[in-house]
């Protein structure tokens, strides 16, 4: 199976296609958001009562709350698991990479966010191509 339309790149040195996204993509969408939820719950409780809480605005959340949200890619071995399960869903590499990279505090996540937009179609190709 493949896209019609290649959207290719370069992530941590080893070439990549983004993979078909599948008509129930928005199952591995919530399996993502539900590894976050869970991190946050056993590490920032506080913050995860916020975030599941749908009544709060952003005017709730302060300074300790918005360094909670983002401490998840200062933990190794959640954001190790975290990446490599965004690039198992939607990028075929070329070949595997090793663990340490997933571990590595320059893993490319700006490519592999970028990969996982075009994979849940935030993200359309130019018609004169990528």
């Amino acid at each position: 199976m493949s896209r019609i339309t290649k959207v290719q790149g370069t992530f941590m040195g080893v070439k990549f296609q983004v993979k078909p996204t599948p008509i129930r993509f928005d199952k591995i969408v919530d399996d993502r958001r539900n590894m976050l939820r869970e991190w946050m719950k056993e590490n920032h409780p506080k913050t995860y009562d916020k975030v599941i809480n749908e009544e709060l605005s952003l005017e709730d959340y302060d300074l300790d709350d918005l360094e909670a949200l983002n401490s998840w890619r200062l933990d190794v071995d959640f954001r190790s698991e975290y990446c490599k399960y965004t690039a198992d869903n939607c990028m075929k590499l070329d070949k595997p990479l090793a663990d340490d990279i997933w571990k590595s505090d320059d893993l490319e996540l700006g490519t592999l966010e970028e990969a996982w937009d075009f994979f849940t179609n935030r993200r359309q190709v130019p018609l004169n191509g990528v």
